[in-house]
């Protein structure tokens, strides 16, 4: 999602007239980083992918909150609202995991959670509130373009706060 994906809108620009393409492509980006992880006992694979699940989920969600939740609470505020709570869970999930060692043995159930709490609200935002937010009469532009632009400034902002490096043993690092 953060490294694969945004580096390859960086090369195939951000859609922003779909941003909503760009949120699907994060969610496959996260989806096979899921299967990566919990497909494996493989401790180097889940020490590269674990790291990747939860910082790319901490940048969508940030993303998703700052600026696009806002931008289509006023097609589906139930919906958005439903979708916020999904982010929370998710959030309280990140937090416990974020400084877990990846030997410890919660640490694979804690990331089975996550993938199930993500994958149920991926499918509501695509099966849901993507329909009804294509139906609308949303400047799709505009709102790629203030996504687009936010996205640079976090990915930014967390490239210049990793240069100090972090351990490959913890999910969170």
């Amino acid at each position: 999602m953060i490294t694969d994906t945004i580096g390859n809108r960086r090369s195939e620009g951000f859609p922003v007239s779909d941003p909503l393409q760009a949120l699907e492509k994060d969610h496959n980006y996260v989806k096979k980083l899921f299967e990566r992880y919990l497909g494996t006992q493989d401790t180097l694979v889940k020490q590269e992918a674990g790291p990747e699940i939860l910082l790319s989920l901490e940048l969508h969600s940030m993303l998703e909150e700052a600026v696009f939740y806002p931008a289509v609470q006023q097609i589906d505020a139930t919906l958005v609202d439903q979708c916020k709570d999904e982010h929370e869970q998710v959030d309280q999930l990140l937090h416990q995991m974020k400084h877990m060692d990846i030997n410890d043995p919660q640490c694979g159930n804690l990331f089975q959670q996550l993938r199930d709490a993500v994958l149920q609200h991926i499918e509501v935002e695509e099966q849901q509130l993507f329909p009804a937010i294509r139906q609308a009469s949303l400047d799709m532009e505009a709102l790629g373009l203030k996504m687009q632009a936010y996205e640079a400034n976090i990915v930014a902002t967390k490239a210049r706060g990793a240069q100090g490096g972090a351990s490959a043993s913890r999910p969170g690092s």
